[in-house]
């Protein structure tokens, strides 16, 4: 069992089947995705070389090293603790403990595309013609979706776009104020008397549409049009235009909104200089700025059209804007030193295809928070610091992250179904507080974790395939499947949280540590250590396991799961504290030859006989718990060399080619074998024919056949 120091335990509300919309919505029926917690707060403390416990780092003596006899950090380590101070005053570990503000009675209402079934095609439909209950949930033939989950939707902002020519297929007429481009200055026709050419910019400063055509060398486009909110947009169509700059080619200083319009058919360009720094602009409140990105705005952009744009950021960002930044559709692509995307407030993206390579920074991003007078981050700003990806097609190349918010990523579908592509140095998809999956397709190739997120993560819906060198999936707290098709392909860990509640979906996972698990903080209630609470399982009973001080926890109630992996010392699945089963179909399995870490119990042999040619091992294998597994629901089939604990064992051989289990319910191992464990609604072990039999494929191919 991987030793995870895991100290923040705190979690949020059950936030599932989260909604995608274009609308500023608070949530269905006005139930708020936080409304029982009131706060959320972090303390880290170090313990020094010496001993001490300290609340600030740089209180900890430095030690010299003996060899190069330079100075370094005297910190051992850091733990971080998380508390949970509900509305009502409380303060707990788990914010599921804060008392729940009852929904109003309307709150069972079903968000549209999220009935609690997938749409994958190897999920079991439901019949009608049929009430058989599949084995391993408490539901008919789709397993496991949470009806008691509040049903809630985060703050989307609206677009407030409405523009309906959404292609931007303009003919002209002759009459269109045009910007025509020509090295280092600019011509103007119909100029309104709102465009005023000066050295090497073009300054706009009234609300309206205005075209940008020709090529530039070192010229820049500026938008200042301040104004009352609704007062009008101010449009930038880009026409077959070629703009560089040593600044930043478009700069809007101050304006209501600023779209940007792709007129069809044609093709653009963006390019900064290295030195952009040098370039400085005074902001509204006469401070001077620097412009961060080859095309930036102090307010709201939007980018629409079904032309194409290629942005080249050679000084820092790409795209940016201070508030929030939204992308309807067009063929886009930017390659940038640092950030690809980025929106202060918010960055929306709802269609087109964009193609974005962040060198050194995040692909995507939106990082608004509350902060202190250092600006470290403190808390959520409703409705800012998100990433939500609702259509099109957005492939990502990042040096960092992939995809990173403070305050949530949500990928879902809309109108046009979201593909999401990322290949990061770094995390594939972070967020601090939450990451929520209610739809899309999301590939991920990360050297860091795949989805990480600080509090929650939300698997609703949508199709993930993660390959990976960390954690397939990690949430600090929480971690809910409640509907997704996931496939990690390769991960360390697969999937890792301070809570795993497996409710609904379809999962396969491959791990060469350990499959799931689940890892929490010192568990002081816990008195056993070393091998002292290590005793023998038996048929139907549960090993004690190796007692550590630390706690999580693994709740199976619904939905399909695969989970395996190989290795010199791994584990299954493994709880730092208890792991239960209600309902749901796990299959577990060690696919290679390994033992999945045998280590000798007290009196030297591996764990023990069990009398029916099974054996246990105290260091995991299959299943090692802390505080023990219990099944009462469900289906459990595992196979592999070695277990900690399970509820019953069978020391039937078994082969890649055939299935196994009982009449109602069988699988097909991937390696081969001689010891099958099983619980739940499954009651003996055979070589089972599965004629008759109605087959789930897990995403990685593994079949699962139920009667």
């Amino acid at each position: 069992m991987k030793t995870q120091k895991l100290s923040v335990i705190a979690t949020a509300a059950a936030l599932a089947f989260v909604a995608c919309s274009d609308d500023n919505n608070s949530g269905v029926n006005g139930v708020d995705n936080n409304e029982n917690v009131a706060d959320i707060t972090t303390v880290t403390s170090y313990t020094c070389l010496d001993g001490t416990v300290v609340e600030d780092a740089n209180l900890c003596a430095p030690v010299t090293d003996p060899v190069t006899g330079e100075q370094t950090s005297g910190v051992a380590d850091s733990t971080v603790v998380t508390t949970i101070t509900c509305t009502d005053g409380s303060v707990v570990e788990d914010a599921a403990l804060c008392p729940s503000i009852p929904a109003s009675s309307s709150s069972e209402a079903v968000v549209p595309g999220q009935q609690g079934t997938s749409s994958s095609s190897n999920r079991p439909s439901r019949s009608s013609s049929s009430s058989a209950v599949v084995p391993g949930s408490s539901a008919t033939v789709n397993p496991g979706s949470s009806s008691s989950a509040t049903v809630v939707t985060p703050v989307i902002p609206s677009t407030g776009d409405d523009d309906t020519d959404v292609e931007d297929a303009v003919a002209l007429t002759g009459s269109e104020i045009m910007m025509r481009l020509a090295g280092t200055t600019a011509t103007v026709e119909n100029n309104n008397g709102c465009v005023e050419v000066v050295e090497k910019s073009a300054t706009i400063t009234c609300p309206g549409d205005y075209y940008v055509t020709g090529t530039s060398t070192d010229f820049q486009v500026i938008v200042n049009t301040p104004g009352v909110d609704g007062e009008g947009n101010t449009g930038i169509y880009l026409y077959n235009a070629t703009l560089k700059s040593s600044g930043a080619p478009i700069l809007v200083k101050n304006a209501d909104k600023t779209v940007l319009h792709l007129v069809k058919g044609t093709t653009n360009s963006v390019e900064d200089g290295s030195s952009a720094s040098t370039h400085l602009f005074e902001k509204v409140n006469g401070t001077q700025d620097t412009a961060k990105a080859a095309i930036y705005a102090k307010d709201d952009l939007n980018i629409k059209g079904a032309g194409k744009l290629t942005v080249t950021a050679n000084y820092n960002n790409g795209i940016q804007s201070s508030n929030d930044l939204k992308i309807k559709n067009g063929n886009i692509t930017v390659t940038a030193v640092e950030n690809g995307l980025k929106g202060k407030g918010s960055l929306v993206i709802s269609g087109g295809t964009l193609n974005i390579t962040a060198k050194n920074g995040d692909g995507l991003e939106s990082d608004e928070c509350t902060e202190d007078n250092s600006g470290n981050c403190t808390g959520i700003v409703d409705g800012k610091g998100i990433v939500v990806i609702s259509g099109g097609n957005v492939t990502v190349n990042a040096g960092d992250d992939g995809v990173q918010a403070y305050n949530y990523v949500l990928v879902c579908d809309s109108s046009d179904a979201a593909t999401v592509n990322i290949k990061s140095t770094g995390k594939g998809v972070v967020s601090d507080k939450y990451v929520f999956v209610n739809g899309g397709t999301i590939t991920v190739d990360a050297t860091d974790d795949g989805l990480h997120s600080g509090l929650n993560v939300h698997m609703n819906g949508g199709n993930v395939t993660i390959s990976t060198k960390d954690d397939g999936i990690h949430a600090d707290s929480t971690l809910y499947l409640n509907g997704s098709t996931i496939n990690v392909k390769t991960a360390y860990e697969g999937m890792e949280a301070f809570y795993i509640r497996a409710q609904a979906g379809i999962t396969s996972t491959y791990a060469t540590d350990d499959g799931w698990n689940a890892a929490g903080g010192t568990d002081n209630n816990s008195t056993n250590t070393g091998n002292q609470g290590w005793a023998q399982s038996g048929p139907g009973g549960m090993g004690g396991g190796m007692q550590s001080s630390s706690k999580g926890y693994i709740v199976i109630t619904g939905g399909y799961h695969y989970v395996s992996a190989s290795g010199n010392d791994i584990d299954v699945l493994d709880a730092n504290g208890t792991a239960t089963q209600t309902g749901g179909v796990m299959i577990l399995e060690i696919p290679t030859s390994t033992s999945g870490g045998a280590q000798y119990a007290p009196g030297g042999n591996q764990g023990g006989s069990t009398g029916t040619g099974c054996s246990t091992n105290n260091a995991g294998g299959l299943i090692d718990t802390d505080n023990g597994f219990t099944i009462s629901g469900g289906v459990m089939i595992g196979f592999g060399s070695r277990t900690e604990e399970y509820p019953n064992c069978s020391s039937t051989s078994y082969t890649g080619s055939n299935y196994y289990g009982a009449s109602n319910a069988a699988a097909k191992p991937q390696g081969s074998g001689s010891m099958v464990i099983y619980g739940g609604d499954v009651k003996s072990i055979a070589q089972v024919t599965t004629s008759g039999m109605t087959e789930v494929k897990f995403p990685n191919g593994v079949s699962y056949m139920y009667k």
